[in-house]
């Protein structure tokens, strides 16, 4: 369990992850808030659109290299019977879901996450996902649906799933590696990208995927969120 998140300089990254912090940096104007006309004009976010437009907006490309070209051959190679994609909108990454539990009461999903920027992926498993009833500071009490657990590394019960997911990503894009769930605990200051709410903190993470679920404290994180940290440097 985690109580804050870390707020960094872009410039204090350790050079241990020079890869991803320049990666970053190439991509999105760092100091540049999103309604400012030159945000938009920035090198890396023009070239950011363009890499969308071509593995996203291409439909027809998009089911030839992700939907058919890793979906499809992933549910014919292994036994999850309820596998789809998940990617939507104007995002910088490929997703997808398996389906791993599925009750009236709860169910369990295993997320994964291609960037289209830098190679990294990530894979994490929602457990004993339910509604429960929040407080929101302008809409009041409203339910929302929320995991009791995140699973970041391939332990307990879901291990194997988590490491076929893993291997057939891995094998698929050969130079891919795994960004482990520390890095969604690290909120880079005067970082903002296109695809999340004006205003709204980013972590390192965030800069290259946009997940369907972010860490609060109310959710147990399990696992090793170092999880083949080794393996970046």
């Amino acid at each position: 369990m985690f109580d804050d998140f870390i707020k960094v300089n872009i410039e204090e990254l350790s050079d241990n992850i020079s890869e991803i912090r320049d990666c970053i940096k190439k991509y999105y104007p760092i100091g540049l808030p999103k309604e400012d006309e030159k945000y938009y004009l920035y090198s890396g976010i023009k070239e950011l659109n363009d890499i969308i437009e071509k593995n996203i907006v291409d439909n027809e490309y998009y089911k030839k290299e992700w939907q058919v070209g890793f979906i499809e051959k992933l549910k014919t190679k292994l036994d999850f019977q309820d596998i789809r994609c998940t990617t939507a909108g104007f995002v910088p990454n490929f997703s997808g879901i398996v389906m791993l539990k599925n009750t009236i009461e709860s169910r369990t999903e295993l997320h994964f996450y291609k960037s289209l920027i830098g190679d990294y992926f990530t894979i994490e498993i929602l457990e004993n996902i339910h509604r429960k009833e929040i407080s929101h500071p302008i809409y009041g009490k409203r339910e929302i649906s929320i995991p009791e657990r995140i699973i970041v590394s391939p332990v307990g019960e879901y291990a194997d799933n988590f490491l076929k997911v893993y291997q057939s990503i891995i094998e698929k894009y050969s130079e891919v590696k795994f960004l482990p769930y520390c890095f969604d605990l690290y909120k880079v200051n005067n970082l903002e990208v296109p695809y999340k709410s004006d205003g709204e903190e980013v972590t390192i993470a965030g800069a290259f995927f946009q997940k369907y679920s972010l860490y609060n404290n109310w959710i147990t994180v399990v696992g090793d969120i170092n999880y083949q940290i080794d393996k970046l440097k």
